[in-house]
């Protein structure tokens, strides 16, 4: 059953000082700057504001299908996820059920958690790295981002394309691979 992910991008972070503010609240890293590799697969069925996300997160592997439906809220996204236990085959598997395998992306995320919320440092090629806020519930997430000294009001919400859209003029669903040089 898909799930609405409550999560909030805050894009203009001091890392370090957000690091001493989590640290100094008793927030656990869990674990440090990790590369991340996903592959996107589309097909007729599922395409545009829905897709298959197979993502390598340093040990883990997750199958996602993500969809968003209001980039404009914090409750505008769902997803069904699973952990599978071998890319390269679930992405053969994918293949051979007749998904297309559209883009090759990479990300670091260093990720912290303190009284259910997850927070994310995540750097992109090309983009200053941002905190990303996610928790059980749009109240959770507000308290998380107002604990911080972060302005709601300045949250972005909805995927990662849409940032590349609004900060570098950038369409990356247009690339098939988005890497670190």
């Amino acid at each position: 059953m898909a799930e609405h992910e409550y999560e909030a991008k805050f894009l203009a972070i001091d890392v370090s000082a957000l690091r001493d503010q989590l640290r100094h609240a008793g927030a656990e890293r869990v674990f440090d700057r990790t590369l991340f590799t996903r592959l996107i697969f589309e097909n007729d069925a599922v395409q545009g504001e829905q897709w298959l996300r197979l993502r390598d997160e340093g040990g883990r592997t997750t199958l996602t299908l993500k969809q968003v439906s209001d980039a404009s809220h914090i409750g505008g996204t769902t997803e069904i996820e699973i952990e599978v236990n071998d890319l390269a085959k679930t992405a053969e598997l994918l293949k051979a059920t007749g998904l297309r395998q559209v883009r090759y992306q990479q990300n670091y995320r260093e990720e912290w958690r303190l009284d259910g919320i997850t927070y994310d440092l995540d750097t992109w090629p090309g983009l200053d790295t941002f905190l990303e806020i996610e928790g059980p519930s749009e109240d959770a997430v507000r308290k998380a981002t107002a604990d911080l000294g972060l302005d709601y009001a300045e949250a972005r919400f909805g995927s990662i394309d849409l940032i590349y859209k609004s900060e570098l003029g950038r369409d990356i669903l247009a690339e098939p691979t988005l890497l670190f040089g």
